[in-house]
């Protein structure tokens, strides 16, 4: 008889931090939990052996979005209800403060972000990934046709729920990247839970399916993409199901 020994790596999550925090995709004051993710070595599935940090994020507990960690810096502050804008503090102290007015009962909300952090850097992983991916598969063939065009606006704005101004610009910052889809998926794993992960594959099937036909090679292409997510062979198929 013989026996068969199973081992290999995975990441395991762990909540290191909870509280309240400003979650943009919702818009308002949410719940969130920092996790992060730890590299086990494991027998027979189970971890045992922790062989370092991975990487880490905040997830809405709402949304079950996923963001860096800056998104933090987004503060929610309570203040006496109002339905009128706030007057413009001047002072050094107020750099990079933005008072939004809210309905009356819920108070305001103080986006205390650095003056120098962009729109992007708190859209959630997800909305990030499958935008950075949806790209690439435009890419992939060394052409940009006005169909593929299309349908990155309606495939982006069906999973990620958020529209690109200027795709011809986004076009080229990824092709100056000049990184492959695994490359960049297995760099961005950490950062996104299941939810987010199978939402990537949602995503790549139906681009692959905007011609009328996925074949063997696009099926096979967004396993790989599955596998470098640290996806099991089980998550991506159900993923698939679109």
């Amino acid at each position: 008889m013989i026996a068969f020994i199973i081992f290999g790596v995975r990441g395991v999550r762990s909540t290191m931090n909870e509280g309240q925090f400003f979650c943009p995709q919702c818009a308002g004051p949410r719940s969130y939990k920092h996790k992060k993710v730890t590299t086990f070595f494991t027998l027979y599935f189970i971890p045992l052996i922790p062989l370092g940090r991975k990487g880490d994020y905040v997830e809405c507990q709402s949304c079950k979005n996923t963001f860096v960690q800056r998104v933090l810096e987004l503060e929610v502050e309570e203040s006496r209800p109002t339905t009128q804008a706030a007057p413009v503090d001047q002072s050094p102290a107020s750099a990079g403060r933005v008072e939004i007015p809210v309905e009356s009962g819920a108070g305001s909300i103080s986006l205390a972000a650095t003056q120098n952090a962009s729109n992007e850097d708190f859209l959630s992983e997800k909305q990030k990934a499958i935008k950075k991916l949806l790209i690439m598969m435009i890419l992939a063939d060394g052409r940009v046709e006005d169909a593929e065009i299309h349908m990155f606006h309606k495939v982006y704005r069906q999973t990620a729920d958020k529209v690109v101004g200027d795709i011809y610009r986004e076009i080229e910052l990824v092709k100056n990247e000049n990184l492959s889809p695994k490359e960049y998926l297995k760099g961005v794993a950490a950062l996104l839970n299941d939810e987010g992960k199978e939402a990537i594959i949602r995503s790549s099937m139906m681009i692959a399916a905007s011609d009328g036909d996925i074949d063997d090679s696009e099926v096979e292409m967004i396993h790989q993409f599955g596998k470098a997510l640290d996806m099991s062979s089980a998550q991506v198929k159900l993923a698939m199901q679109i």
